[in-house]
């Protein structure tokens, strides 16, 4: 069996959901690999500054945003339908304390955005800060009744 012609594959697309601390160097290190990055936040103004190369981001200079939009392969958005048709998916939103417990409707909102475009085949990843079980327990079920895709057969 022979590998596939990596010059004849199609670049990814990946969803990231949240642009922050975490998703924001996630964004413009997959689209540096080659993937096709739609970086959703909630924020318009966030995403205004994104797409006007303004990180805000320690760890990413304005400079290293700067590059990556214009070649097409990072797209910040605000809007939900934006991550349609996507292979990859990371949900890197922030996961705010309540009362001592992680605040999980960022969670819910944005499994809830992806699993309005499923994609039979797609990997979810969860980076949220969070308590051991909640993909299992929140976001399998969430993704599984709003998309009918089934964890571990469909995606």
């Amino acid at each position: 069996m022979t590998a596939p012609d990596p010059a004849s594959a199609r670049p990814r697309r990946t969803a990231i959901l949240g642009q922050g601390y975490v998703g924001l160097p996630l964004a413009i290190r997959a689209a540096d690999a080659g993937h096709r990055v739609v970086g959703f936040g909630t924020g318009d103004i966030r995403v205004k500054r994104l797409r006007a190369a303004q990180s805000r981001t320690p760890d990413i200079p304005d400079s290293q945003i700067a590059c990556v939009p214009t070649n097409g392969t990072y797209a910040p958005t605000a809007s939900a339908d934006d991550p349609a048709g996507f292979d990859v998916a990371v949900i890197a939103v922030p996961t705010p304390l309540r009362d001592g417990a992680p605040d999980l409707s960022p969670i819910e909102h944005a499994t809830r955005i992806l699993a309005s475009h499923p994609c039979p085949g797609c990997a979810v990843v969860l980076e949220s800060t969070t308590y051991r079980g909640t993909t299992e327990d929140l976001l399998q079920p969430l993704l599984a009744s709003v998309s009918s895709l089934i964890a571990g057969a469909d995606l």
